[in-house]
């Protein structure tokens, strides 16, 4: 999809959806579309659409989730194969596969699913990055088309090895679902959330761990503009500058 704005330009128009809407604390969506047009399966005679909804936006999983954590099953809905859709794209139509993994977690009593990849290892949630601790080592299932390139799941990777944890991109089998000592899932609206039991089976000692909270206070401070940005990752609208 060829987009007609720039990047400034979208940027630009997210931070004016913040403003006009006087939001604080939102979420933002910027979404292309194709509109009306060619009815067959090529879609180049189809206009395209740019929208940018905000709305204001709490915690996704709720409070208690960030400070105690969550308990997950592993999903009856694998990950899609590679080569059939591009699972690296956020794109709306791989939310068909997301919101039944959801909603299986929930009919059973779960606040989350943890989906498998066509090859039966750890892939990732409904919609966040996974990631666990063993032994002192960080471990996150590699990008093998079967999962998002989150701006979260590198945001934190890149927060832990500042920390000097060790970080590994590595298949992740599914019994280590149940030998890690802890973890947690990522994502611009889950941020960073520790999971403290999957399958009824407890993580480590059944609650959130040291090493879990500790990336998600960096991380909650830096995205909350309480922690000074080194790294160039906020964009500031203009009303928050003048705030300054």
């Amino acid at each position: 999809m060829e987009m007609s704005f720039t990047a400034d330009e979208l940027v630009e128009a997210c931070c004016a959806a913040v403003e006009k809407n006087s939001l604080g604390a939102c979420y933002v969506r910027p979404m292309a579309v194709r509109g009306y047009g060619a009815v067959g399966m090529l879609p180049f005679d189809s206009p395209l659409h740019v929208f940018i909804p905000a709305w204001p936006w709490g915690t996704y999983l709720g409070q208690e989730a960030l400070e105690r954590g969550i308990d997950v099953c592993v999903s009856n809905w694998q990950r899609a194969e590679p080569n059939t859709f591009p699972m690296l794209a956020k794109a709306a139509g791989n939310y068909n596969n997301a919101q039944l993994i959801k909603m299986d977690a929930a009919a059973n009593g779960y606040a989350e699913g943890i989906a498998l990849s066509p090859h039966g290892l750890v892939s990732e949630g409904s919609g966040q990055n996974f990631f666990m601790i063993r032994k002192g080592v960080i471990v996150t299932p590699p990008l093998d088309g079967s999962l998002l390139a989150g701006i979260t799941r590198d945001t934190v990777m890149v927060l832990a090895r500042e920390e000097g944890i060790e970080v590994r991109e590595a298949q992740i089998p599914r019994e280590m679902l149940y030998m890690a000592d802890e973890m947690f899932i990522t994502g611009t609206a889950s941020e960073v959330v520790p999971i403290r039991s999957v399958d009824r089976i407890d993580v480590g000692d059944g609650k959130a761990g040291p090493v879990t909270m500790k990336l998600q206070r960096r991380y909650l401070a830096i995205v909350g503009g309480m922690e000074p940005d080194k790294r160039g990752w906020l964009t500031h609208t203009r009303s928050a500058v003048a705030a300054k």
